[in-house]
């Protein structure tokens, strides 16, 4: 193909692929949308905040005490 021609295909070809996709809602609802995953992740992580100090430790002398492990 000639140098004249490639561009015209690749710009047509562009040109049509666009006018067949829309988004569902506006591109600035992806963002609002992702923002608020991670502000819920955030949430759900929050709330493990803290748990490794209250969960009961092992003694020292679990296996001499009959521990299985």
């Amino acid at each position: 193909m000639s140098a004249t021609v490639m561009p015209a295909l690749l710009t047509g070809l562009v040109a049509e692929g666009e006018a067949g996709r829309s988004l569902p809602m506006p591109d600035v609802l992806y963002g609002v949308l992702a923002f608020a995953v991670f502000l819920l992740l955030l949430g759900i992580t929050w709330m493990f905040r803290n748990t490794a100090s209250r969960a009961p430790r092992k003694s020292a002398g679990g296996a001499a005490a009959g521990g299985h492990h």
